[in-house]
């Protein structure tokens, strides 16, 4: 699948998981999909652009019947159109509710945010003391977004209210309200890293041209250490984090990456089907746990885009048969 030179997520119904099926997208150009053959129905979706749009003038195009361009426009269309996309986030809600409340309310969910950090900074303090690693600066890289902070609020408030697509202007919206809140035992975790003195990288694909200020901020509030440029790398002009990953490596000797998808470590998942994405997780087996660390997200991840082509763009009926083929398998 093609994309666009700006950002792109696709996420799991249930920010940046397992239990339950929705998309979360980010682009700020429009990129068509299309369905796979998993389903009965070709289905051909333009993406919404990342700009928010102006309701007001969009209702008054629509009623006089003309766009700009002199492309007459159908109202009964248009209305189909916003019904279908309204239906589909409610869909996508439903879908992701009971990922959202195990995330939102869980001890077990805790837990293995406690067990996560408590094992890499075991495996920082080993680092720190091994003489093999003194040749660069250690350095740890880790993911933002359900790896330290934890946005399942905003999520959980939009899903109870009717909305489970978590696209590009929502996410935007979220990212400046600068709500995102600290993970359990993150601030702890980073600050004592900090201390045994492995620089911390945040490689995260929060689009930067308009996130990166609103990270910055919301990071400094919440007491992470190590926000600057040097340490805060948003996306720009690649989605794909290896580029960002080899950068580093360059300049450190990187003991541990973290993240909450198979996209936040260095084993070349982007754009992989299903099939291959669980191969590759089997290849490097023995990486997790010792080198990577893996943190529980049910409420999105590439993981979505993989069950089927264009799977975030498919009506309820086809992902419902898309999910039913997996959950018979």
């Amino acid at each position: 699948m093609k994309r666009s030179s700006l950002a792109w997520y696709v996420a799991v119904a249930c920010l940046g998981g397992s239990l339950c099926v929705g998309p979360v997208v980010q682009a700020d150009s429009p990129l068509t999909v299309k369905a796979s053959s998993m389903v009965p129905t070709t289905v051909t979706t333009q993406m919404q652009s990342a700009q928010p749009v102006n309701t007001t003038v969009a209702k008054n195009t629509v009623a006089n019947n003309v766009v700009s361009n002199g492309t007459v426009v159908n109202d009964a269309a248009t209305e189909a159109e916003q019904a279908a996309l309204k239906q589909k986030q409610q869909y996508q809600a439903e879908t992701e509710t009971m990922g959202l409340l195990w995330m939102r309310t869980s001890a077990e969910y805790r837990a293995l945010a406690y067990q996560g950090y408590n094992v890499a900074l075991n495996l920082v303090k080993m680092a720190v003391t091994d003489p093999s690693h003194q040749r660069k600066p250690l350095a740890i890289v880790l993911d933002a977004d359900e790896t330290v902070v934890d946005n399942t609020k905003l999520m959980g408030e939009s899903v109870a209210s009717g909305n489970g697509r978590f696209d590009a202007p929502w996410w935007r919206q979220a990212v400046h309200q600068g709500k995102s809140q600290a993970m359990p035992g993150a601030v702890e975790f980073l600050n004592e890293v900090h201390k045994q003195g492995v620089e911390i990288f945040y490689v995260s694909n929060r689009y930067a041209p308009v996130n990166y200020d609103a990270t910055v901020q919301n990071f400094k509030e919440l007491g992470f250490p190590s926000v600057d440029k040097e340490h805060v790398l948003l996306f720009e002009k690649d989605s794909d984090k290896q580029p960002r990953f080899d950068a580093i490596a360059k300049k450190y000797s990187v003991v541990l990456y973290m993240g909450d998808n198979a996209g936040d470590f260095p084993i070349g998942t982007k754009g992989k089907t299903l099939a291959e994405r669980n191969a590759i997780i089997d290849t490097h087996k023995e990486d997790f746990g010792t080198t990577f660390v893996v943190f529980p997200n049910p409420a999105y991840g590439s993981w979505v885009s993989a069950l089927a082509k264009g799977y975030q763009n498919l009506s309820p009926e086809e992902q419902k048969q898309v999910n039913n083929q997996y959950l018979q398998q």
